[in-house]
């Protein structure tokens, strides 16, 4: 009787420190790209901090610094499993179901999972907003206070993409350039890109077309080789033509714009929409409104899933519809742009 108590005050010792051991193992996880696309390596430790330029994770007694371009996903400690799932969700563009799912969810007292949450509801509400399903200046709200609590967050660029470009879409020009501008220090390429990209287009809108042009100049003299920076600077090289009609000195931007035409996968809808988009108002300005409605029409009718270079388009056709005598498509231009892009920076400034 003794031996069998001895082996079984053994036996639950050795579970205790079994599980023990792996309760102690048990930590989070930050899944880093490894720069070939789809892959991922996984780092397991624990989060003790995070900087809007990456994440720091101790791992084996030692930190170290994953920069915030290269985090894919973390799962932290206790996480509830359904979160991982939202996450995934969110960033395949399912806005609305990852929001109503955000809700059930608990951040268990862990400041880092609250602040996950925070980032994907405010994200989530942001793009709805871009593409007129949610109001703007709530979406608006919720990252402003997500940016002001969150300070140092790894998602601090993300969230500021959204935040400057819910501004410009409700014409507070010189607040979106704020927010871009900071992208463009970020020194992650992706961001650095976008923010050019994002300040030459505010700088059309506010007719500083030098201004545009020379951040057009530096998304397309970038080093940067990563696939988001290589589709920045054939847009910009769009976004480059639109500022020089505009400004009256059109140069080569037509010819420019027709070979990436010639050249590119029209698979590109993004980049195929804002190569018809410049041309269109290439003509709009040398007031050549058959050839603008033409290069509009192709936007609306072949690149629409582009919402952004679709709402310009339809901004282009109302005007363009009364000068070739048609009302009625005008009409029909004007009512599908204020149903479909209520927030977009063209339908506040339709008149």
């Amino acid at each position: 009787m003794k031996s069998q108590l001895t082996q079984l005050v053994f036996l639950l010792l050795c579970f205790s420190l079994t599980v023990g051991t792996a309760l102690a193992q048990r930590g989070d996880t930050v899944y880093r790209s490894n720069g070939t696309g789809a892959g991922s390596t996984k780092i397991s430790g624990k989060v003790i901090d995070m900087t809007p330029k990456g994440i720091v994770v101790e791992s084996k007694g030692s930190p170290s610094t994953i920069p915030a371009a290269e985090v894919r996903s973390v799962t932290y400690s206790g996480q509830a499993s359904a979160m991982a799932r939202i996450a995934e969700r969110i960033n395949s563009g399912s806005y609305a179901q990852g929001i109503e799912e955000i809700a059930k969810i608990e951040d268990k007292g862990n400041p880092f999972v609250a602040h996950e949450l925070a980032y994907l509801k405010a994200y989530a509400e942001g793009n709805l907003a871009l593409k007129g399903s949610f109001d703007a200046r709530q979406a608006g709200t919720s990252l402003n206070n997500f940016l002001t609590k969150y300070k140092k967050s790894y998602h601090f660029f993300p969230a500021t993409a959204i935040k400057g470009r819910l501004l410009y879409s409700l014409k507070f020009l010189d607040l979106a350039a704020k927010e871009f501008q900071l992208l463009t220090q970020s020194e992650w390429p992706e961001y650095v890109a976008k923010g050019n990209y994002y300040l030459a287009q505010t700088a059309i809108a506010q007719e500083n077309f030098d201004g545009a042009i020379a951040s057009c100049d530096q998304i397309i003299a970038s080093n940067a080789n990563d696939d988001v920076t290589q589709q920045y600077k054939l847009l910009a090289k769009c976004l480059k033509a639109k500022a020089q009609c505009l400004s009256g000195n059109p140069g080569s931007a037509q010819s420019d714009v027709k070979e990436i035409i010639k050249v590119e996968n029209p698979d590109n809808q993004a980049l195929f929409a804002a190569a018809y988009n410049a041309l269109g108002v290439c003509h709009f300005k040398a007031n050549q409104f058959k050839e603008a409605r033409e290069k509009f029409l192709v936007t609306h009718l072949l690149m629409y899933p582009d919402s952004e270079s679709h709402a310009e388009a339809l901004y282009y056709l109302a005007q363009i519809w009364p000068k070739l005598d048609n009302t009625d498509e005008a009409n029909k231009a004007r009512e599908l742009l204020n149903s479909r892009y209520r927030n977009s920076y063209w339908a506040q400034i339709l008149k």
